[in-house]
């Protein structure tokens, strides 16, 4: 609220809201071993603390978006405890609530799902959730998520954030961006860092992506 103006009147735009997801706040107010150790000792005790996070995350969404206003088109949610449990417990623990808060939010809005640790274990189950791009850990091979996921969500990845994206070289960047279009055919995604941007990315690096972006464009123009 006492932000946005200033945004605006700079020329920016405000199209997202963004919180952290069920799990990841629970482990906030719970403490995440117990938490853990509570998913099997006391499962009904976690749902109805899942339950009342899940009902403030979503709250949380809805007065960001109505603070903002009509620019908003989307939700961002980060949740990388998902990513710490078997696909039984994610089904049960993780899959609901996601669905949840996608469900309380209109169709065509973008949903965005981050999350950095293993997701391996429930590739397939995450499509349902309702969130329609995955923002993964660049330690997972994009052609497998890709197909994994069966073309149900886009990916949002997946050159490494530190090496080559801090520490590299624009070239190596740009190689790697390549790389990345290469095994997705450049469908179902967006050329981004796996996980997201590491503090002191040279611009020279970010603009790679773009050049790679570009490059792998006009070949595709020249087949």
């Amino acid at each position: 609220r006492m932000q946005k103006q200033r945004i605006f009147d700079a020329g920016y735009t405000l199209p997202v809201v963004t919180a952290r997801g069920p799990l990841c706040t629970a482990a906030f107010l719970h403490d995440l071993s117990r938490l853990m150790v509570n998913m099997k000792e006391d499962p009904a005790g976690v749902h109805r603390l899942l339950s009342y996070v899940n009902e403030g995350i979503i709250q949380w969404l809805k007065a960001q978006a109505e603070v903002i206003g009509p620019s908003v088109e989307g939700i961002f949610v980060l949740d990388d405890i998902a990513g710490f449990i078997s696909q039984d417990l994610y089904k049960e623990f993780a899959h609901p609530y996601l669905k949840q808060i996608c469900d309380a939010f209109p169709k065509e809005w973008v949903k965005v799902y981050h999350n950095d640790a293993s997701i391996k274990q429930f590739l397939e189950d995450l499509p349902g959730t309702g969130f329609d791009v995955l923002n993964f850990t660049h330690k997972m091979d994009i052609a497998e998520v890709l197909r994994r996921t069966g073309g149900r969500m886009c990916l949002m990845g997946n050159v490494a954030p530190r090496d080559p994206g801090v520490r590299g070289t624009p070239d190596q960047v740009r190689q790697a961006a390549l790389d990345v279009l290469r095994k997705t055919g450049g469908r179902n995604v967006i050329l981004s860092l796996g996980g997201g941007v590491s503090p002191g990315m040279p611009k020279q690096n970010i603009d790679a992506l773009v050049t790679a972006a570009r490059e792998f464009r006009e070949s595709l123009a020249g087949h």
